[in-house]
C-alpha cells in the first residue's frame, strides 16, 4: 500500500508507522529528549513529531520543513511508493471549502490569507494554535470541556457553546488563536482582537462579535460525519485525541506556548492548489 505524503496537524493511518521509525531513528542519533515527547499511537502528526521529523531532516542534510515526503520516508528505511492524497484531515477535522492549512490546522481563507501575508512580510513570527472548527467538532469540544472543568459555566471560561464561536465561520468572518497575537494585531489594519482580555484571539476588521444566543442547530441536533471520518481514515479517538491536546493548550496563554509548539510550520500549504495533483488555548 502505498505511503502518504504527511503534513502538519495531519491525521492518517500511516502517522503511527512513521512515529516509531521516526523515534528509533532519533535515538540512534541521540536525540533522546525530541524522541521522548512523541506519542507513537497517536494517528495524529502533531507538534513533537513534526519537530522530531525537522531534526532528523537536519541530520540528513534535507530541507527542515517538517513535511515527510518521498526523500524523509525512505531516509527511515521505508521502500513503498509515496503519493500525495488531497486534500487531509488536519487534527481529526477533514477540508472544506474555503479553507487553507496554516501551521496544522484549518483557517477561514480570507483571514488566513491576511495572516499569511503578515508572515511573510516579517511582521508576524508567531504560529496559529487553533482555527475553524466545523459545528460537530465545537459540540464535541464543549462536552470535553464540560467534563473537564466540571460545570457549562466553568467551561464557558475556555469554550464558546455550540453555534457562537467565531472559529465555525468563513468566507471572511472566522477567527484564529495564535501566538504573538498583539504582535499580529498591530501589524495589520485589517486584523483586530476584539477581546482585550484575549491576546491571542483574531479576527478581520468588520467583523461581528460573538452572538450572545447559538445561532447554529442546537447542540443535539449537530450530527458528526462518521462515514466520511471513517473513509478519510480517522477515527473518533482520533478526534477526541485532538481536543483533548486543544484542551491542554486552554490552560495556558497562546503567547506563552514554547518553541517546540511553533514547530508546525506547513509552509504555507494549501490544500486547494494541491487538489490537481494525483492523489489553543483560548475561549473560542
Amino acid at each position: 500500500m502505498p505511503l502518504p505524503v504527511v503534513r502538519p496537524g495531519q491525521t492518517d493511518p500511516a502517522v503511527p508507522r512513521l512515529k516509531r521509525a521516526l523515534v528509533d531513528a532519533l535515538l540512534k542519533r541521540n536525540h533522546d529528549q525530541a524522541a521522548a515527547v512523541i506519542n507513537p499511537s497517536s494517528r495524529t502528526y502533531g507538534h513533537s513529531a513534526v519537530h522530531g521529523v525537522k531534526v532528523f531532516q537536519r541530520d540528513k542534510q534535507m530541507k527542515p520543513d517538517g513535511v515527510v515526503g518521498a526523500r524523509t520516508w525512505h531516509a527511515l528505511g521505508f521502500n513503498e511508493q509515496v503519493v500525495d492524497t488531497h486534500p487531509p484531515a488536519l487534527n481529526g477535522i477533514p477540508f472544506e471549502p474555503g479553507l487553507i492549512a496554516i501551521d496544522g490546522r484549518w483557517v477561514d481563507k480570507m483571514l488566513g490569507a491576511e495572516v499569511l501575508a503578515q508572515r511573510k512580510a516579517g511582521r508576524w513570527s508567531g504560529a496559529i494554535n487553533s482555527g475553524y472548527r466545523p459545528p460537530w467538532y465545537q459540540k464535541r469540544l464543549w462536552d470535553a470541556a464540560v467534563k473537564k472543568y466540571g460545570s457549562e459555566q466553568a467551561a464557558s471560561k475556555w469554550v464558546a457553546r455550540p453555534g457562537t464561536s467565531n472559529h465555525g465561520r468563513k468566507g471572511g468572518q472566522g477567527a484564529v488563536d495564535v501566538s504573538l497575537g498583539q504582535q499580529l494585531d498591530a501589524s495589520s489594519a485589517r486584523l483586530f482582537r476584539p477581546y482585550s482580555w484575549e491576546a491571542w484571539h483574531v479576527q478581520l476588521v468588520g467583523t461581528r462579535e460573538l452572538p450572545e444566543e447559538p445561532t447554529e442547530p442546537e447542540p443535539r441536533d449537530v450530527e458528526v460525519p462518521v462515514a466520511e471520518l471513517e473513509q478519510r481514515g480517522v477515527t473518533m479517538a482520533d478526534v477526541d485525541a485532538s481536543i483533548e491536546k486543544l484542551l491542554q493548550q486552554m490552560d495556558r496563554p497562546n503567547d506563552e506556548l514554547g518553541e517546540a509548539d511553533r514547530e508546525s510550520i506547513d509552509a504555507g500549504y494549501d490544500p486547494e492548489a494541491a487538489t490537481t495533483r494525483t492523489p489553543e488555548g483560548a475561549k473560542g
